[in-house]
């Protein structure tokens, strides 16, 4: 079920729209809650809304969150924003994120998730460009931090995943049944940063959160997201802040959560 509209959004372009799914949920097994934990001065997830807002390119966003109970809070403080919430399935995020996108009718589909709150309008911005003009299926987060960028993909590819994956993991996380077959559709990427920056940005651990918080408090009080550039002057000015998650193993995509 979808609930509610986002004030303010862009207006919609009903021949070419862009929307922009996030997961989210309050179930995860290595930091429960985490969607809600706070960060500086807002929940997680208010992060990563506020910089998808800010991507110029967007004609709406979605959270897709799950039916269990331990998620009606999370949906209760979107729903008090005027955020657009819709509630599916809990393993099958593929199904729950394409069935919050579909009444759109979206040419394009950003899918984001909770876990990054430090997502680069500029770097989603150039995603969805160069999915456009360089007429791909799929533009990845290749090459960039972790957390800082999104994944792009057409609707059509989106749906073609939604109605023939049937690896389990391939519908929980959404988007290898596309960048698993560039035989079949078109694999991009948008340029990575030069030089690279050191730093994850993403929030799946306690010790990603203590890192989070660090980089918030070092931002402090900001007038919008912070860009890639912007993390990288803190990082660079204090390296021993990456030690704060650096052990932190990241999980492929072929594990799941059953």
């Amino acid at each position: 079920m979808t609930e509610r509209r986002r004030e303010g959004s862009a207006p919609g372009r009903p021949d070419q729209p862009t929307i922009a799914v996030v997961q989210a949920r309050m179930g995860s097994h290595r930091l429960p809650g985490k969607a809600l934990e706070q960060i500086g001065d807002r929940p997680l997830i208010l992060w990563t809304l506020a910089a998808l807002t800010a991507v110029g390119r967007l004609d709406g966003v979605i959270v897709a969150t799950t039916t269990l109970a331990e998620d009606d809070r999370l949906a209760a403080l979107l729903r008090d924003r005027s955020w657009n919430v819709h509630r599916g399935s809990v393993r099958d995020v593929l199904t729950r994120c394409w069935e919050a996108v579909a009444p759109a009718r979206p040419t394009l589909v950003v899918r984001a998730t909770a876990d990054n709150p430090f997502i680069d309008p500029a770097v989603v911005t150039a995603q969805i460009e160069r999915t456009v003009q360089g007429g791909y299926d799929y533009v990845g987060t290749a090459g960039w931090p972790l957390g800082i960028a999104a994944e792009v993909a057409t609707a059509t590819a989106l749906e073609a995943a939604f109605r023939e994956a049937t690896d389990p993991a391939e519908r929980e996380h959404v988007m290898p049944f596309l960048y698993n077959r560039p035989g079949r559709f078109r694999i991009g990427s948008a340029p990575p940063p030069e030089p690279p920056t050191a730093g994850r940005f993403t929030v799946d651990t306690a010790e990603d959160l203590a890192f989070a918080r660090a980089i918030a408090q070092r931002l402090g009080p900001a007038s919008g997201p912070p860009s890639l550039r912007m993390l990288a002057e803190i990082v660079q000015a204090e390296p021993a802040l990456v030690d704060l998650n650096r052990s932190v193993r990241q999980k492929t995509w072929q594990e799941t959560e059953r």
